[in-house]
This record gives structure tokens, C-alpha cells and sequence, in this order.
């Protein structure tokens, strides 16, 4: 898992608080995680931060697959187009 992991780019959008409009839509909000470094990208509590923080995801191959809210630049989201092609 770690030469996914290795794939991130710390473009941080991952870890803002969102939420889900009338229409299903999801939004990013200005407001990070706690934990998240702000200047830096990084997670404060990464080795921790599912038992810190209960919302916290885990982006795995096939979270990557079923959600919506990552944004088009995120290096996850690139490599499964890649490697997904529809």
C-alpha cells in the first residue's frame, strides 16, 4: 500500500470539511481538518488518524472509484483514469 500512497500529491483537498447540497452534489468548504498542516499538506496524526478522527477516509483504489468529491487534480483520481479508462 505504501507505493500508493506514494501517489499523493499533498494537495490537501481530501481532508476539508464538505457537504452535500439538495441536488447530491458535494462541496468543498474552506475549513480543513484539525489535524491537517496547513502550510505543508500533511496530516499532524497521519498513523493515527483513523482513531483520531472517525470521518477521516481512507483513500483506497476503490474509495477513489466510488466517490465524487476529489478533485480532478488529485493524484489519485489521475492514476485511476489511467488506469481505469470508462
Amino acid at each position: 500500500m505504501a507505493e500508493w500512497e506514494d501517489l499523493c500529491n499533498r494537495c490537501g483537498l481530501c481532508c476539508f470539511e464538505k457537504w452535500l447540497d439538495h441536488n447530491g452534489r458535494v462541496h468543498t468548504t474552506p475549513i480543513p481538518c484539525r489535524y491537517l498542516d496547513i502550510v505543508d499538506r500533511t496530516c499532524k496524526v497521519y498513523h493515527k488518524r483513523f482513531t483520531v478522527d472517525e470521518g477521516c477516509v481512507k483513500l483506497t483504489p476503490e474509495v477513489v472509484r466510488s466517490v465524487n468529491w476529489l478533485p480532478e487534480e488529485c493524484a489519485y483520481v489521475i492514476h485511476m483514469r489511467k488506469t481505469d479508462p470508462e
